[in-house]
């Protein structure tokens, strides 16, 4: 999570010997997007991404997994910005960081 912090990154590349005025940054964003309801892209997310695969893992290990499940279509509902129940589009904001080669 932190390279999402400008400070941490620049330390980060300070480390392996670069300028701190060859590192650049801006926020960007990308939209998650389906034809389908929150919940439904929660189930992609849930079979198919990493994290959350290792999230629903540990929860079930500790008898957690229904309440992660609620808890994620929650967030999924509310972050869903497409006007509508059917379509899902959640915004996600990023840390674009460019570094100049030399």
């Amino acid at each position: 999570m932190l390279w999402g912090v400008e400070d941490h990154v620049t330390e980060r590349f300070g480390a392996a010997g670069v300028a701190k005025e060859d590192i650049s940054f801006s926020r960007e964003t990308f939209n998650f997007g389906i034809s389908g309801t929150p919940s439904e892209f929660l189930e992609r997310f849930r079979l198919y991404y990493g994290p959350t695969m290792n999230a629903f893992d540990a929860a079930g290990k500790n008898g957690k997994e229904a309440e992660l499940q609620q808890e994620l279509e929650d967030l999924f509902n509310r972050q869903n910005k497409s006007g509508n129940n059917e379509t899902t589009l959640i915004p996600a904001t990023f840390l674009k960081v460019t570094v100049a080669r030399r």
